[in-house]
């Protein structure tokens, strides 16, 4: 594998100007990227925190002997009982079969960080992935896209309920999701890594009951060697750690609000868009009966907390004896998340995607309510995954990879299409479309000199001759495509593989499209390359 570096904007304003070191970072953060001591001044900033530690090890222990995880794991649990031991966290949704590939990149810029900083900093550092369990959109969770037909197909799997239950607590029935899987390989093709692949995925959901479960399954086997902990948001045992977190955030929640809308107002006159959808009377908390997550708002006249039409009611007092007494019922939106993994875990870093970075700098002042200060976040890996038939393709076609990043494929094939006649069409179908219509004019006004009711008639007669036109230059561009489709079919080749559906690879493909294909040390390998924390695009040649 070989690795260029390249410049691309990230998806939003303010994670490019982050990354690139232009964003005024005392106006959303607390560290700066720049600072070469940045992971010095967080470890003495969390040496005084309190951390319910062994509270949280023995929690962990027990959620991954239901996955019999590795040794390196439990290795690595142990470690956080060290008063000095810090984590570095990312999460992400409980994609099935993980998801796209942005998900595995984000668990690999988890390990390499806090394996580079274990070195550095001489204390344990522990690489944890939040799952977010209790994130109820099943949309974006169910499914992976195909390529079939040279078409780019979403394959959702099929049996899900209709309310808006966490993914934690969703099923899968397990003859389904084999038929789901199966159906997925086959779409891969047949290698020398299918069976294996298979046998690999079976045995993951066969300790698999929920969409959580099946997630967790994978990544810690994928990432076993490397020792990958992982924490279930809405696992019912952590809700007990979290009690007295969701006290607090109950007893603060229109100061966190007020928080968030004043950095948001600060944003917005420093010129980036708001990225959370917060209102004055948002509680930033969900109440969950079992079956449904209800976004709970309060109301300042009544002095109640409620479900938007009512179908909850809660006093203060009743929502912080439900904390208190069944914190399972409770569950944290995207403001209250990052505080309280905050509480949970002494982290040096949280490791984020450009979304994520946008609607972090929304939140610097929550932290400080709680006397938190917001750790340092550090963008994931961006990668792009180039094969070596494209990379054949790229060069027989004569365009650079940033070309495709840039969105001039298209224009680019248009423009190689035309350099394959001798003959202009466009210019002489356009030269034809008015000279007809240059012939055409005195006779319709002839018509119209003889019989003015005529009008329609001789319109509609100029119109046909126009679209005859229009039918002969289609049918000799489709006479040129099926002339050249070889050709032809290697910008599309390229498209597919590293901008499908206009968007970038990592959103799209999944990771065991290149593992069956290249086999299961292609992980191994992607996560041994040499990676810097710059914020270059990072493209992979294999």
């Amino acid at each position: 594998m070989e690795v260029r570096e390249i410049s691309l904007a990230a998806t939003t304003p303010l994670a490019t100007d982050y990354i690139n070191g232009t964003f005024p970072i005392e106006k959303g953060f607390s560290y700066s990227l720049q600072a070469e001591d940045v992971f010095w001044r967080r470890l003495d900033d969390i040496k005084g925190r309190a951390y319910p530690r062994r509270e949280l090890v023995e929690y962990l222990r027990s959620y991954h002997q239901r996955f019999h995880a590795s040794s390196e794991t439990f290795y690595n649990i142990e470690k956080l009982i060290h008063p000095e031991s810090v984590v570095v966290v990312g999460g992400q949704q409980a994609g099935l079969l993980t998801g796209p590939l942005y998900t595995i990149y984000k668990i690999i810029s988890i390990i390499k960080l806090a394996k580079e900083q274990e070195r550095k900093l001489g204390v344990p550092v522990v690489p944890l992935f939040w799952i977010a369990g209790e994130d109820h959109d099943i949309a974006e969770v169910n499914h992976v896209y195909i390529a079939e037909d040279r078409k780019i197909k979403k394959y959702v799997y099929p049996d899900i309920p209709q309310e808006k239950r966490m993914v934690s607590d969703v099923p899968l029935d397990h003859q389904v999701c084999s038929t789901w899987i199966t159906n997925i390989v086959k779409t891969y093709g047949e290698t020398e890594t299918t069976n294996k692949l298979l046998d690999f995925l079976f045995q993951c959901l066969d300790q698999s009951k929920t969409f959580v479960d099946f997630f967790a399954s994978i990544v810690l086997r994928l990432f076993a060697s490397e020792g990958l902990v992982v924490l279930n948001a809405a696992d019912v045992p952590l809700r007990a750690i979290e009690s007295s977190f969701f006290t607090a955030l109950i007893e603060c929640h229109r100061e966190v609000t007020d928080a968030v809308l004043r950095k948001q107002h600060q944003l917005r006159q420093l010129g980036y868009k708001n990225t959370l959808d917060i209102q004055p009377h948002c509680a930033n908390l969900f109440y969950y009966d079992g079956r449904q997550r209800w976004l709970l708002e309060h109301d300042p006249q009544k002095e109640v907390f409620h479900s938007k039409k009512g179908e909850f009611v809660f006093s203060k007092d009743e929502l912080i004896q439900l904390a208190k007494t069944k914190p399972g019922h409770l569950s944290n939106n995207v403001v209250t998340r990052p505080l309280m993994q905050e509480f949970l875990l002494p982290t040096l870093a949280f490791v984020a995607g450009p979304g994520e970075i946008a609607y972090w700098a929304e939140l610097k002042e929550a932290f400080s309510i709680f006397g938190f200060k917001m750790p340092p976040v550090i963008p994931r890996v961006n990668i792009t995954i180039v094969e070596r038939s494209i990379q054949t393709d790229l060069a027989e076609i004569g365009i650079d990879i940033m070309d495709v990043f840039k969105g001039r494929l298209e224009e680019a094939k248009q423009q190689w299409l035309a350099q394959q006649t001798r003959y202009p069409l466009e210019e002489m179908f356009a030269k034809a479309k008015a000279e007809i219509e240059e012939i055409h004019r005195p006779l319709r006004e002839f018509g119209m000199e003889i019989d003015r009711g005529l009008a329609g008639l001789l319109t509609k007669n100029a119109t046909l001759l126009q679209a005859q036109i229009d039918f002969l230059q289609q049918t000799l561009q489709r006479a040129l495509i099926r002339k050249y489709e070889v050709e032809l079919r290697k910008f599309s080749r390229v498209e597919m593989s590293l901008m499908p559906n206009q968007a970038p690879q990592e959103r799209i493909w999944n990771i065991f499209y290149y593992i069956n294909k290249y086999g299961f040390n292609f992980l191994e390998k992607l996560l041994h390359l040499n990676y810097q924390w710059n914020g270059m695009h990072k493209i992979v040649y294999i």
